[in-house]
């Protein structure tokens, strides 16, 4: 079970361009996975929902306390919901109401040649609605490959490559770019055999053909979290939070919770 908040308020206008996003996500997805032998079978049901900034306060607080960078939040009123891209005056993409609905189901198979080392391959299914904004209603494709090194009994290093294949389908038909590169590079450090923590670092080239806007420009957030490991018998809970290192090219903050289950 994983359990996602992404708050987030933008706004950018350049060479003929404009785009706001003020918008507080909410995603729940159920995730099932299956390992036989060297390979692993997953698959993955989100809800996904939109609402007005109930936490844009809290936000605000979290920015101030910490010193971090704000943008524009402060020129726009709190708890609005309005996403709006306008492209040589012609409307691409706009919604100002509150929307949820059953977003695009993930089914993915990884192989394993050694315990370090997986690639994987991951199809989305067009299952969420265009009309309730929780899918493109075309069929997503990625490939990636993963590799981990133990620096010792207590640091691990691990990263991911891969790239992501975009359906052209949805408001953004013919816009997005025909791939995606994506890349992790993160260090997982053992405090003890129950509490594990990690810092990552989470990067994927443009997604908008030929956009200036730094939100559909390359981007790079810092991911920092923590794992109990049989926090309940046979449970692992993990705990993290993401910021926007390069500013405006993705969201503000997101807070996460997974809780993981082995049968």
């Amino acid at each position: 079970h994983s359990f996602f908040i992404t708050n987030t308020l933008q706004q950018q206008s350049r060479s003929g361009e404009s785009l706001l996003i003020d918008v507080e996500n909410y995603q729940y997805n159920l995730d099932f996975a299956l390992r036989l032998d060297a390979w692993v079978f997953q698959t993955s049901l989100p809800f996904i929902a939109n609402r007005s900034g109930e936490l844009d306060g809290l936000i605000d607080d979290w920015h101030d306390f910490f010193g971090l960078p704000e943008g524009k939040r402060t020129e726009f009123p709190q708890e609005q919901l309005q996403i709006e891209y306008i492209v040589d005056g012609e409307t691409k993409y706009s919604q100002s109401d509150s929307s949820d609905g059953i977003g695009d189901i993930a089914v993915q198979a990884g192989y394993f040649p050694s315990a370090q080392t997986g690639y994987f391959v991951g199809i989305e299914l067009p299952t969420g609605s265009e009309s309730d904004f929780s899918g493109n209603e075309a069929v997503d494709i990625a490939l990636w490959m993963t590799n981990e090194w133990e620096v010792d009994p207590e640091i691990t290093t691990y990263g991911l490559l891969g790239i992501s294949l975009p359906g052209d389908g949805g408001a953004l038909e013919g816009l997005l770019e025909d791939y995606i590169l994506v890349a992790q590079l993160g260090l997982e450090y053992r405090f003890d055999d129950a509490i594990k923590g990690l810092a990552q670092l989470d990067y994927h080239s443009q997604s908008v053909s030929n956009s200036d806007l730094k939100a559909f420009g390359n981007s790079l957030q810092l991911q920092l979290g923590l794992s109990f490991e049989n926090l309940i018998e046979n449970h692992r809970l993990d705990l993290f939070f993401s910021e926007d290192i390069q500013v405006r090219s993705a969201p503000d903050i997101s807070f996460g919770l997974r809780l993981a289950q082995d049968f």
